[in-house]
């Protein structure tokens, strides 16, 4: 046992480090000047001054520098009792805190070289990132310590008969959801809605002016998903066609994508009962898919992405099914789901070929009989890609999207570098770059989260010799100011990782915004609902939005980095447990992750990226959590 004066130290080591993570988690980044400090205490020596800048840094808040010093000093009274980290608790610990030392500053400087301004702020630094580096491993070691002894799901919402169940929680969903579909009638535009829409038929597009057209005649363009394209617009001319209302061809799209989303995630929800989730765990899930704003209005939205989230639910709900079953061979039915799926996802959304496609061979992990049968459903995919790249799309004169969407990364770097050295840039690298690029443009449309406006800068009259002058260029200039393209890159997706709240108002106002663009030629009349209950309902999901943003802790699922890092947890889980069958679930999404980081918007700007993460992640770590028995499996087959 340990003596009197043994826990008097461990208390005073624990106060200690309370206090001092306290003042870390209190301290700005932002740099405190000289004239500052000599305002407050003139004629100070240089000690002084350089001690001062420190403690000024912390921010002056007392109650809540109590209220924070005591909940570190019971964390750590909780966690140095555990022992010692675990491997996996120590790895997420350090990504936290480095995750939250660099986002932090891309969030508020769009830089890291504040962290070197100075000597006092190399301090600072060292002085923030070591009480990161305590407090973030304790806290996941806490709390993954503190979630298995203390946290027992019990309760919920359940039907005991399975089928019944899963059209009980499609009818809750679908009952929920109408008050955002009234409120939005006839339904959610996004941004590029009205593009597509035109694309529909065949009117004229910016991005016909992006690419060389296989022909003038035909002015659609495979940078919108043209399945995509040949759906909204079956609706919408069907609306017109019938009831001469393109809004009433909208509606009717909406409403048999809000059944199909709500049948996907009800079908998600049956499984996990199937395989083993408590009632609990499952209610949890349907609250969120219920409540969580980004949910109910991708359901209602005009875009690609909410059907490619619902294709991708239901490829890992396949691979679920062939994890738990492990059959000698795969059954022709899952297969086949299996090709068919993975071939729309790629349909949909280019970088969902690399999700399902990637993910394939990890199969092999459960059983290893199943080369062929992976094979096979890899083969169908390749050969669909051909087929619909270079086969359909030139038979329709259909022309590819500008290669520019591939060049996200490089593009933005160019553009802050020129922003930043565009002094030290020679004539032979300036022709380079003009020769793919509008060079007077690139400094001046830097943007550090989004990259669209720099690779609207790309010259579609650009070969592959020019092409490989800039590359070369490229290149020299990195070795020139790597640091510089380190930073473009991590500006532009820091948020990821790093929890910055996204604004949910944007939802309507990307609406009203896209339908009016839709409008502005005279081609169509789309016309969002004005009626008292739909305005009625509006504002009451406004005011929904307003505390769903402002409420600590709860606005962390407007952010993208909390689906990141649920995901991460997976991950980690799958492997610390040695669960395969949940490392199938999350290989998919780490893949479509890995996509999402070449892309052109940061997390806290455009949402649709992460929103595929966001509705399939919560089943993901549900299952995670599975601890029924076979029994419920078994009623589940009756």
């Amino acid at each position: 046992m340990k003596s009197l004066k043994d826990i008097k130290q461990s208390k005073i080591m624990t106060a200690a480090c309370g206090i001092f993570t306290a003042a870390i988690l209190m301290m700005h980044y932002e740099v405190v000047s000289d004239e500052m400090i000599e305002s407050i205490v003139p004629d100070s020596g240089r000690i002084v001054r350089f001690l001062l800048k420190l403690l000024y840094a912390i921010e002056d808040n007392f109650v809540l520098g109590i209220l924070v010093a005591l909940f570190c000093f019971l964390l750590y009274q909780y966690s140095f009792c555990l022992g010692k980290l675990k491997t996996h608790e120590g790895v997420l610990g350090i990504l936290m805190a480095l995750t939250m030392l660099f986002g932090r500053a891309f969030e508020e400087f769009g830089t890291t070289q504040i962290f070197v301004m100075g000597s006092a702020q190399v301090l600072k630094t060292v002085l923030i990132l070591a009480g990161y580096l305590l407090f973030f491993p304790q806290l996941v070691k806490a709390v993954s310590a503190y979630s298995r002894t203390h946290l027992c799901f019990q309760g919920g919402f359940d039907i005991e008969n399975p089928k019944r169940y899963r059209w009980g929680v499609f009818g809750i969903l679908i009952a929920v959801w109408s008050i955002h579909l009234i409120a939005f009638l006839p339904g959610m535009f996004m941004g590029d809605t009205e593009d597509i829409i035109y694309m529909a038929y065949n009117y004229h597009t910016g991005l016909a002016d992006t690419v060389e057209l296989i022909s003038e005649d035909v002015l659609l363009v495979d940078h919108h998903s043209v399945l995509y394209t040949v759906l909204l617009g079956f609706f919408v001319k069907a609306g017109r066609f019938l009831f001469h209302s393109e809004n009433t061809g909208i509606f009717f799209y909406t409403i048999a994508q809000e059944l199909f989303t709500a049948w996907v995630l009800a079908q998600g929800l049956y499984q996990l009962k199937k395989y083993r989730v408590n009632a609990a765990v499952r209610t949890f899930i349907l609250l969120f898919l219920c409540l969580f704003p980004w949910i109910p209005r991708y359901a209602i939205m005009a875009t690609k992405d909410t059907l490619f989230a619902d294709f991708l639910m239901l490829y890992l709900l396949t691979i679920l099914d062939i994890a738990e079953e492990r059959p000698e061979k795969i059954p022709v039915k899952h297969l086949v789901a299996l090709a068919v799926y993975a071939v729309l996802i790629f349909l949909l959304r280019k970088n969902g070929l690399y999700a399902v496609l990637l993910s394939q061979p990890f199969l092999l992990m459960l059983n290893k009989k199943w080369l062929k049968a992976v094979a096979l459903v890899m083969l169908c995919i390749f050969l669909s890609k051909f087929v619909y790249s270079d086969v359909i799309l030139p038979a329709a004169q259909i022309t590819d999207g500008s290669v520019s969407a591939a060049l996200s990364i490089p593009l933005q770097q160019t553009s802050r570098y020129l922003k930043y050295y565009g002094d030290e840039v020679t004539q032979e690298e300036k022709e380079a770059i003009s020769a793919v690029a509008d060079y007077d443009a690139l400094p001046e449309v830097y943007w550090p989260d989004r990259s669209d406006w720099a690779k609207a800068c790309w010259k579609k009259e650009a070969d592959s010799e020019d092409m490989k002058n800039y590359f070369a260029v490229w290149a020299k200039m990195l070795m020139k100011h790597p640091l510089t393209y380190v930073a473009a890159t991590a500006n532009n997706y820091y948020a990821y990782f790093y929890p910055v709240v996204v604004d949910l108002y944007e939802f309507e106002r990307a609406s009203d915004g896209s339908i009016a663009s839709a409008n502005v030629d005279g081609y169509f009349a789309f016309a969002a609902s004005k009626s008292r209950i739909s305005l009625a309902f509006r504002r009451l999901l406004r005011f929904g939005d307003a505390v769903l943003m402002k409420i600590p802790l709860v606005n962390l699922l407007c952010t993208s980095a909390l689906y990141i890092w649920m995901l991460v947890f997976a991950w980690t889980r799958s492997i610390v447990k040695k669960d395969r069958n949940l490392l199938m679930l999350v290989i998919p999404m780490l893949m479509l992750m890995l996509t999402i980081l070449s892309g052109p918007c940061n997390g806290n700007i455009y949402h649709r990226f992460t929103y595929p993460v966001a509705m399939c992640i919560p089943l993901v770590v549900g299952y995670g959590f599975r601890n029924g028995t076979k029994n419920e499996e078994e009623n589940c087959n009756d």
